[in-house]
């Protein structure tokens, strides 16, 4: 991974720019450690400024059709942190639906700027057959518990998986896009977990973090990916 120094086009909306990314920083950390007013409306609020402003920091550096797919894609995880919040009986089915919607946004987007089979390293089909075997076990595990969300859960797992299997195929960085594909699985993962059978608590903190880092770590490799000579900052990752 390099560092590419190239002339600042857009200093002010650059600058503007890091300061989301910081606020999407402390947006997570207050809504991880409960460093919030009680009340829905409050959880709420904390909880969706993380990916909120990794949205406007993607809209205001809107230049290319991969980043409207990206802008579209975290506007649907917001919709899903939200409705997970809410307090409804149907809340994790909602918020299932509103990150599937999600999911199939980054598919698009991936499968866009997707690279040639021939050229895909052995370690990422690898990693990509894994990511289906793990999905599988993962889904014979709590078979049994999911009651009448077991066609939803299903399909969720297997939107999910494609997802990610798509991230490792596509020309963006893996350290950066894969392995944040690769956390919102293990995330998602410890959600269902959580959801569905009997862990500790601290598994939440799991899920949130790696949640979050995920979401981060692909909106960076996505709009510091470029294949003009200079992007976000003057930087960009090969």
């Amino acid at each position: 991974m390099t560092r590419i120094f190239s002339r600042r086009k857009r200093p002010v909306l650059e600058a503007i720019g890091q300061i989301f990314i910081v606020l999407s920083l402390l947006g997570a950390i207050a809504y991880g450690a409960g460093l919030y007013p009680e009340g829905i409306l409050w959880q709420a609020l904390v909880k969706m400024s993380a990916v909120g402003f990794l949205v406007l920091f993607v809209g205001i550096n809107l230049r290319t059709f991969s980043h409207l797919l990206l802008l579209l894609a975290l506007i649907g995880s917001v919709a899903g942190d939200v409705l997970l919040v809410l307090p409804h009986e149907q809340a994790f089915l909602r918020g299932l639906m509103a990150f599937a919607a999600a999911h199939a946004i980054f598919i698009i987007l991936y499968s866009a700027n997707r690279q040639r089979l021939g050229d895909v390293s052995n370690t990422r089909l690898r990693t990509a057959a894994l990511l289906w075997a793990t999905a599988f076990i993962a889904c014979f595990t709590m078979y049994e518990k999911l009651g009448d969300l077991t066609v939803y859960v299903f399909a969720y797992a297997g939107i999910l998986t494609l997802m990610a299997t798509m991230a490792l195929l596509s020309k963006f960085p893996p350290k950066l896009v894969g392995f944040g594909a690769i956390l919102f699985v293990a995330s998602d993962a410890a959600l269902g977990a959580r959801q569905f059978l009997d862990v500790p608590a601290y598994v939440g903190y799991f899920v949130w973090i790696s949640y979050y880092l995920s979401q981060l770590l692909v909106t960076l490799g996505v709009m510091l990916t470029d294949d003009r000579p200079a992007s976000y900052g003057g930087y960009r990752f090969d």
